[in-house]
């Protein structure tokens, strides 16, 4: 009887304790899951914040100093002995995903003070009436860029793809290494004789066909480290200016010429055609006598970073530019600590814009205590700002006069009404 009871005994409580091991296990597996689960949780909630660090920051151009050449400056020589050459060439890559929040109003809208009108002339001249002062004030690093093409996300980022644009090369964060003079200083006297002083029978090529193969391919030849070290041999060894010197190549014949301001230029002579560019700071320019842009020569293609504009890159495609960026790149710039500088003040006392006076570079203040917005940069090349009449109740509007002999026009927070760098322009 002892042995039968424990026999069923046995029986019953067998499958009971497996069932408690079993939810034992399961429990502890449970509780492995649900820490992983809460790792990866945690993981995934701390991606978005770390991916959100690196594309929320910025690129960075810096400001202290001009472009090449200057906006209506004097145009320093860049003879070898006086160029600072920079072995690796910036560029700033965007992360296109990020966004740029836009600036909102969070006043009431201010009285006018002043029944003085802006306006326009039918001239083109802008009436200043605002206030100018001399003014000292500590640098500004970064402020937000303005860019003049608002267009919607990744549209004109599929034109590039048709075109066969694989990557941008991004902006060039130091401004110092633009290219930026007046048609008089990038243009030189294209050589009549060639070796041996025999006349040159080459046809120029059109300034609207530079994507064409065959410059393609001769831009590809020269662009290596091989011809870099090649090119500051001859800056070095061939001094002497308003003198074409000539090289014979493989394929192709070269000139090289050093113009009366300083300036390295170098004409390829190739497949019965010739063109020139300039070499400068490791990289190649060519200019575009159709549009008056300086363009720089990356990975196969043409492109422009408009100097007055100075957070808009392009990418040239004969007979018109596209732009590279959208209105959702975030973009910033540092303004120079120049004691040189002068302020125009809103007739309501609600905004004023500073203006560089070596680089002609236009930020855009609020002038309420505290701001409502950080200081933002608006243009380069700035000549003169006018405010708009808020007295009729309409919002406050401001222009500049550019040195190109054109007009922005923004708003009170620095938004763009107009652009002056369209695409196609």
């Amino acid at each position: 009887m002892k042995r039968a009871a424990v026999l069923i005994l046995i029986l019953v409580l067998t499958p009971i304790f497996n069932l408690m091991a079993r939810d034992n296990g399961d429990s502890q597996r449970n509780n492995n899951w649900s820490a992983r689960d809460a790792n990866q949780t945690n993981n995934r909630n701390e991606m978005p914040e770390q991916q959100s660090t690196t594309t929320d920051q910025p690129v960075v151009i810096k400001m202290d100093q001009s472009s090449s050449g200057g906006h209506n400056r004097n145009f320093p020589s860049q003879q070898p002995n006086k160029l600072k050459i920079k072995t690796t060439p910036s560029y700033g890559a965007l992360q296109w995903s990020a966004k740029a929040p836009p600036k909102q109003s969070t006043r009431t809208k201010p009285q006018q003070s002043n029944p003085r009108v802006n306006r326009l002339n039918n001239t083109g001249k802008i009436n200043t009436f605002a206030v100018a002062e001399g003014y000292s004030s500590a640098a500004i690093s970064p402020v937000s860029a303005v860019h003049h093409h608002p267009y919607e996300k990744n549209y004109v980022r599929k034109k590039l793809k048709t075109l066969g644009v694989v990557s941008s090369p991004g902006y060039i964060t130091d401004r110092e290494e633009i290219i930026n003079t007046d048609r008089s200083h990038s243009s030189i006297v294209f050589p009549k004789l060639g070796f041996d002083a025999r006349p040159l029978k080459a046809t120029e090529f059109s300034s609207r066909k530079f994507n064409d193969k065959t410059i393609q391919a001769q831009m590809f030849l020269v662009g290596g480290s091989v011809w870099q070290d090649k090119l500051r041999g001859f800056d070095r060894s061939e001094s002497r200016i308003n003198y074409y010197y000539w090289h014979k190549d493989k394929k192709f014949d070269y000139c090289h010429y050093i113009d009366s301001v300083g300036y390295h230029w170098y004409g390829w002579y190739t497949s019965g055609g010739y063109f020139w560019t300039r070499h400068f700071n490791n990289r190649w320019w060519w200019y575009d006598t159709g549009f008056n842009r300086w363009c720089f020569w990356n990975n196969g293609f043409w492109w422009w970073q408009d100097p007055y504009h100075i957070g808009d890159l392009y990418c040239y495609n004969n007979l018109n530019y596209i732009a590279v960026n959208s209105a959702n790149d975030n973009v910033a710039v540092t303004a120079p600590n120049n004691s040189n500088t002068n302020v125009f003040v809103s007739q309501d006392n609600t905004r004023k814009v500073k203006i560089v006076a070596d680089t002609q570079d236009a930020f855009l203040y609020d002038m309420e205590t505290p701001p409502t917005f950080d200081p933002v940069y608006l243009a380069s090349g700035v000549k003169d700002v006018m405010f708009s009449d808020t007295g009729n109740g309409k919002e406050l509007e401001i222009i500049l006069k550019l040195n190109d002999g054109t007009f922005d026009m923004f708003d009170s927070f620095g938004n763009p009404y107009n652009s002056t760098a369209q695409e196609g322009k």
